[in-house]
């Protein structure tokens, strides 16, 4: 089996006992989960759970806390919005100290929505793997995991423990951008804004080098991770602001235009250089009441120069 890969069903496999019965890996295959939705109004309340409807995502509000963490699940076949569980919470470690899992968010999203229109639910098929992903009474289209394409698990931010890596145990920082998980949830270890994804995405296992892929630890040494191809585009979850038009007005401001999605909450921000940590809000925060925002912005800083840029937070 490809080395950060493992079976968490309870079956053994190459002499590694695993015990979580949801998110399951099986030889030279990861698999995930995903959901048909039913088309409700734009905004919902439902018991505890507060639901937006939007042109190109639906995402619902379970929990509570400073801390946000999301469940997406996006997959062509099941309609064309993406549908993110957004898991409010406090603390990014549960009460006997370990910290905040991929498991942990998977389980609060299943027992906070039960009874609900958007319960979460799931079948599973060979070896108890997870064949398919129920909402209500709705079910997911079902896939065999031990074929192709398989549920793929993709993660962004946070940080993800790889126990079978091809050069031992490591721990890497995930990024901001989505990447296929090279291990399962129990080790995948939660941020605020932190996002897990599914889809279902082509995949195959060679053997070869090609199946190789290498990621950065924390200690910023190299590792190789055997898990095959995935061929599948990453999970697009909501549809980034664009600037569509920049120009100088006659008193020397400046005018940016950017497209926005009604009913989006956005940040605009800026600094005098480019510094990947230098970002600084620009005004509050604001919720898109049409298509385009428009923004005048003095050229009063020391410097005569900055660069902006706007931020989609839901």
């Amino acid at each position: 089996m490809p080395a950060s890969r493992a079976d968490t069903s309870g079956y053994r496999q190459n002499g590694v006992g695993m015990a979580h019965p949801i998110l399951s890996w099986t030889k030279h295959h990861s698999f995930s989960l995903l959901l048909i939705f039913s088309f409700l109004t734009s905004t919902h309340l439902h018991a505890n759970l507060t639901v937006k409807e939007l042109s190109d995502s639906i995402t619902i509000h379970l929990g509570e806390g400073s801390n946000v963490s999301y469940l997406a699940f996006a997959e062509s076949s099941l309609g064309s919005k993406p549908v993110i569980y957004a898991w409010h919470y406090n603390d990014l470690t549960n009460s006997n100290g370990t910290p905040r899992t991929g498991t942990d968010l998977l389980n609060a999203v299943i027992s906070e929505t039960a009874g609900t229109t958007w319960a979460l639910s799931y079948t599973t098929g060979a070896y108890g793997l997870t064949a398919s992903y129920s909402i209500g009474s709705v079910t997911s289209t079902a896939v065999d995991p031990l074929d192709s394409p398989v549920w793929t698990y993709w993660i962004q931010g946070g940080t993800e423990f790889v126990e079978l890596g091809d050069n031992g145990s490591f721990t890497f920082q995930v990024g901001n951008s989505f990447i296929v998980s090279p291990s399962y949830s129990d080790t995948r270890y939660l941020s605020n804004g932190s996002c897990d994804a599914w889809t279902i995405s082509p995949y195959i296992y060679t053997g070869t080098t090609s199946d190789t892929r290498y990621l950065t630890d924390t200690l910023g040494n190299t590792q190789p991770v055997s898990d095959g191809v995935y061929t599948g585009p990453a999970p697009n979850l909501r549809t980034a602001p664009t600037a569509q038009s920049v120009k100088v007005l006659p008193n020397a401001d400046l005018e940016i235009t950017f497209s926005v999605i009604e009913g989006a909450l956005y940040q605009l921000e800026e600094q005098e250089s480019l510094n990947p940590n230098g970002w600084l809000n620009r005004g509050t925060s604001f919720t898109a009441t049409s298509s385009q925002k428009i923004f005048t912005l003095p050229t009063d800083n020391p410097s005569k120069k900055g660069f902006f840029r706007m931020l989609r937070k839901e």
